[in-house]
């Protein structure tokens, strides 16, 4: 059952003190349906979403997967992004234009061939795109990330 839509019930027929029941009595009834409807579509696809008593949405009830177009602004109260798990970036490559478009400082990229052909981690310290060379493997001995080179990529 979905979200009852394009459902506008007169009221003409019970607006005065002189207004009669019998009149209303198909009004009344079509209230009673698109009532019916909403209750039905509690938690459903298309449906209404039923808050908890915690007065949150249940996570049985939000998506697995968001996507949304266009930027996604994140401004906690805290000033920190917590994330629990992966943070997947788009691979990139150095030739992409898309990366040049307003960069502000602290713009992190990862490009498949930024660092002489290779992989590497890209952050924008103002003025330009600097190289972060992935090194060791993790787990190995010595790990270690190191920042050594600048690509040649201007910001238009």
């Amino acid at each position: 059952m979905t979200f009852p839509t394009g459902t506008v019930i007169p009221t003409t027929n019970v607006e005065t003190v002189d207004s009669s029941p019998a009149l209303a009595r198909a009004d009344i009834y079509s209230l009673i349906v698109a009532f019916n409807q909403l209750v039905a579509s509690q938690n459903l696809a298309s449906g209404v979403a039923v808050l908890n008593g915690d007065g949150t949405l249940s996570s049985e009830y939000l998506p697995a997967n968001y996507t949304k177009t266009g930027d996604i602004t994140i401004l906690p109260s805290s000033k920190i992004v917590n994330i629990k798990d992966v943070l997947r970036l788009a691979q990139r490559l150095t030739a992409d234009n898309s990366l040049l478009t307003s960069p502000v400082a602290g713009d992190i990229i990862y490009l498949t061939d930024g660092d002489a052909g290779n992989p590497c981690l890209s952050v924008y310290d103002g003025t330009k795109w600097r190289v972060v060379r992935l090194m060791t493997e993790v787990g190995s001995v010595g790990a270690s990330l190191s920042s050594t080179s600048t690509l040649a990529a201007a910001a238009d």
